[in-house]
């Protein structure tokens, strides 16, 4: 019985090894005013458009990966906005000091009145990374406060881990 015991503990000590510890992450991005930015009226209802944008952003407090700081990122996104609701949908690249870059997808929502979103709440996950950062997997939830000069303050929450580093590659043999 203590063997089973024994055995059943050691497997879920490997397990828990394998799949690695979550590591929670924090930051704040401010992205400015979109360009390109192209918008289309859809003529069904009042207020209906779809949209298209990219936008520069830079992390004002950056999230650390792995002993890595994020440095600045590009958001492109869809929205669709009617006169009481904007939903959005996109991929944000962020690059890290050191060059390596994550990409992310993310979804949100906001609330309209009088024509202004109010903060968008939404939620993203890695998409793939590179360099060190090959293998990351997380995800979170964020928000975004709009500001007047159409610039968006973003505050990021999530959690991730990182592929254990390969072991190096056995010398040929001559």
């Amino acid at each position: 019985m203590k063997a089973r015991v024994l055995v059943v503990a050691l497997l879920v000590f490997a397990f828990v090894g394998v799949t690695g510890a979550q590591t929670k992450i924090t930051g704040s991005a401010h992205c400015a005013k979109a360009d390109p930015q192209y918008n289309v009226d859809v003529s069904d209802h009042p207020g209906h458009s779809m949209m298209l944008e990219k936008a520069s952003c830079t992390w004002t407090t950056p999230i650390e990966i792995a002993g890595m700081k994020t440095k600045d990122g590009v958001d492109v996104r869809f929205i669709e906005a009617t006169a009481t609701k904007m939903t959005s949908s996109g991929t944000h690249v962020s690059t890290m000091e050191n060059g390596d870059k994550f990409y992310v997808t993310f979804h949100d929502t906001a609330a309209v009145k009088d024509g202004k979103p109010a903060d968008a709440v939404g939620t993203w996950s890695f998409t793939g990374a590179t360099g060190k950062l090959k293998g990351l997997k997380g995800k979170g939830t964020y928000t975004g406060k709009f500001q007047a000069d159409g610039s968006v303050d973003v505050d990021v929450q999530g959690e991730y881990t990182l592929a254990p580093a390969a072991p190096p590659a056995a010398p040929k043999k001559k």
